[in-house]
């Protein structure tokens, strides 16, 4: 089976915007031929059975934007029914708070592309331990239900993530592995596949245990970039420049790649260019371009990658 023609049909699928499940079929497929037990690790926790007992990946760990309650409060004989309120966490300390506010999501992604539909419906119970503590804030209060409200953005940003590493590692296999006509069973073709799985797939981990998690770790890990210096910009400038020349030639697809060469321009003038940013779209470049000019785009493109190597971390 060509693995090679399988790759690429699923990045122009994702190209036309279709989703995560339309080409998941494809994508175990790949998987199973490429044979890294990582990897085949990694699709079945996010495609088929989600996160039981495995560390859940930084991209599905959140904070919840508040834990709602419903209680009664005892009045004389009586008793105050306090429904759909706010309970003030902070009164845990900030420990205790970080802890309880975490949002760990585990389910596959058949189901978060269905939440993800009615954002703002979803809420997630709390455990046990969890519900000791806000009886602790809420005193004498006979808690009847309590949850934790999930924000609205949480689901799209698990399916952008594990859209992107999809998209970065079969790029980067396309280019790194087949594109140098390795044997997949070889060692040396094995070790290559295992290292493009280990930038895009297995790092960035996160250990959840029953502690408090650091959210701060994965966020500093997304951040560490390198300084795009003053003389790769010019260069990268003067091969955009190329890029548009070329483009120019052509009508098909002219407007799709102008915009994201554009959009290459406008990263490449902020205060701190991400080189991962770059390095990803001009791939891109390459997937939109029409049969007559992909040669020579890919040879730019290639040239520019190759500037910004050394950069991406």
């Amino acid at each position: 089976m060509d693995v090679k023609k399988l790759i690429e049909e699923v990045l122009m699928a994702l190209g036309d915007n279709k989703s995560l499940i339309d080409v998941s079929s494809k994508i175990q497929i790949i998987v199973r031929l490429l044979g890294d037990e990582k990897l085949g690790t990694w699709y079945d926790c996010e495609f088929v059975k989600g996160y039981l007992d495995e560390d859940v990946p930084e991209y599905r760990i959140s904070g919840a934007a508040e834990i709602k309650a419903d209680y009664l409060v005892p009045q004389g004989t009586g008793a105050w029914n306090i429904t759909n309120q706010s309970v003030p966490v902070a009164n845990l300390g900030m420990d205790k708070y970080n802890e309880i506010m975490t949002i760990k999501v585990k389910d596959n992604i058949s189901s978060i592309i269905e939440y993800s539909k009615h954002p703002n419906k979803m809420v997630m119970t709390l455990s046990p331990y969890e519900t000791a503590l806000i009886q602790k804030v809420l005193g004498y209060a006979h808690i009847r239900s309590v949850y934790k409200v999930v924000p609205p953005s949480v689901f799209q940003t698990i399916l952008d993530n594990v859209q992107n590493r999809i998209i970065d590692l079969f790029m980067d296999l396309n280019e790194k592995v087949f594109n140098g006509e390795l044997d997949l069973a070889s060692s040396q073709g094995k070790k290559e596949i295992t290292q493009v799985v280990n930038n895009y797939i297995t790092a960035g981990v996160v250990q959840t245990g029953s502690g408090t998690i650091d959210a701060s770790h994965s966020s500093i890990a997304e951040n560490l970039t390198c300084n795009v210096s003053a003389d790769i910009k010019d260069k990268l400038n003067v091969i955009i420049d190329e890029l548009e020349r070329v483009v120019k030639k052509e009508d098909e697809g002219k407007t799709e790649i102008t915009k994201d060469l554009s959009d290459i321009r406008a990263e490449l003038q902020t205060s701190n260019p991400q080189p991962k940013v770059l390095k990803k779209s001009f791939k891109a470049l390459v997937w939109g371009a029409s049969v007559s000019c992909k040669a020579a785009i890919e040879k730019l493109v290639g040239d520019a990658i190759d500037l910004l190597s050394g950069l991406v971390l």
